[in-house]
């Protein structure tokens, strides 16, 4: 994950293992390595549009307190229970994660809100980053 963190423009620190485990057990699945090594890094990180929801950081409660716990519990639609929420772009639409036997997938799909229609949109949360990074890239030369 270190290799694609360049492609990401935050000054935002990272979550402690502890925080993340904490938080998976309130969600009861187990995130994808990738996503916890991320986490390690980067808390909140926006790629593209796409903002991925924090994991509550016991050392700044206030700045990350509508975490993913929040979004998957007080705030979250009528998706399938066997959806996480991971993040959103504003619009309605959601960033997820599939859990299977209490394991989250590695598998990213965006969940459409207006029809509630899932589709796959990258193998994993690596991938994921470097498909919005060339997509921004390409959307910036389309531009000129």
């Amino acid at each position: 994950m270190k290799d694609v963190i360049g492609l990401i423009h935050t000054r935002k620190t990272g979550v402690n293992e502890s925080d993340i485990k904490e938080t998976e057990d309130k969600l009861g699945a187990v995130f994808p390595e990738q996503y916890k090594e991320l986490f390690k890094l980067i808390n909140n990180a926006e790629v593209g549009e796409w903002t991925l929801f924090p994991i509550k950081d016991q050392r700044n409660p206030k700045k990350t307190w509508d975490d993913i716990v929040r979004q998957n519990t007080e705030v979250k639609e009528d998706m399938s229970k066997e959806l996480i929420a991971i993040g959103d772009d504003g619009s309605g639409d959601k960033l997820c994660f599939k859990i299977n036997n209490g394991r989250m997938e590695n598998e990213i799909y965006i969940w459409y809100h207006e029809d509630a229609e899932l589709e796959e949109y990258a193998s994993n949360l690596k991938e994921f980053i470097i498909l919005i990074s060339e997509k921004k890239t390409k959307d910036d030369f389309d531009d000129e």
